[in-house]
């Protein structure tokens, strides 16, 4: 199992390629107004390749604006070699096929994983629909048997559990996956594998909801985002819900919650021998909304 690391600035992949990773993510996972230009990404690959890394490039979902600069990043990459590109939209993975040398990985964008939710534990804990309380003869009642072994198996399915979906991606040549390191989804890894499918888990943030409009930059009065000053790189928003129990972080365009695998889900994850574990290089301050 190898270490990767992601970042989705230069001055980070700086620091990023000293250490000992044997993978260098880069790129935008999540908004396309974080793209490199072409001098970006010619220098960050050039400094992952020097250092002897992996380099591997990461997309977010995109706009036809953003297609078009993906597109012309991807005829770049296609000359230097074997290359995997995660992409988070359909868009990317269709001009993928043009490009035989860049192996296209699915990004975690495009899986639907109900564990996710920042409700999950505890409705699977709880064995109920939170907000709605069933009738005491219905077997789905609060707290009965039946209910916790439903919704325990409800939030170990992604949208890879389905096998139409992984032939779809599988007829784009995809063979290797992003997940998240949620444990309730780690029963589905092994199948998974031996769809001859390779799992790169996502270490600690976990992706809640994603959006095109970037609420940071609104939150900070930031109109157009094409000129966007990129708050996100140094600085997100805590969202705190005492109600609901849950605490979340805003950055850019994305809601992420924070997580912190145990040592017995790294075990877990060394014992089904995924393929990849991937850590973010981030700076960002965190504040209080």
């Amino acid at each position: 199992m190898k270490i990767a690391i992601h970042t989705d600035n230069l001055e980070r992949l700086r620091e990023a390629v000293g250490g000992d990773s044997a993978c260098i993510r880069f790129g935008s996972e999540f908004c396309e107004h974080l793209l490199p230009g072409q001098d970006g990404l010619k220098e960050a690959y050039d400094r992952v390749q020097s250092a002897g890394k992996e380099f591997v490039y990461v997309t977010p979902r995109l706009s036809n604006a953003g297609i078009d600069k993906v597109g012309k990043q991807l005829a770049f990459l296609n000359k230097k070699g074997r290359i995997r590109v995660v992409f988070n939209d359909l868009g990317t993975l269709n001009m993928l096929r043009r490009f035989p040398n860049l192996r296209p990985q699915l990004g975690r964008l495009l899986l639907r994983v109900p564990a996710r939710s920042p409700f999950a534990e505890r409705i699977a804990r709880e064995g109920f629909a939170m907000g709605r309380e069933r009738n005491a003869g219905d077997s789905l009642s609060r707290g009965s048997a039946v209910a916790k072994e439903w919704y325990a198996a409800l939030f170990s399915y992604t949208s890879l559990s389905y096998s139409p979906t992984i032939e779809f991606f599988k007829s784009y040549g995809v063979r290797n996956v992003d997940v998240d390191c949620l444990p309730r989804t780690f029963v589905q890894f092994d199948a998974l594998m031996k769809r001859d499918l390779e799992l790169s888990v996502y270490l600690h943030l976990v992706p809640v909801m994603v959006t095109r409009k970037c609420h940071l930059a609104r939150f900070l009065e930031e109109a157009k985002p094409e000129e966007c000053s990129k708050p996100c790189l140094e600085d997100s928003l805590i969202i705190k819900s005492e109600l609901a129990g849950v605490q979340l972080l805003l950055q850019g365009n994305a809601v992420l919650a924070v997580v912190q695998p145990a040592d017995k889900d790294l075990e877990g994850l060394k014992e089904i021998d995924v393929a990849e574990v991937v850590v973010v290089h981030s700076k960002k301050k965190g504040r209080a909304s």
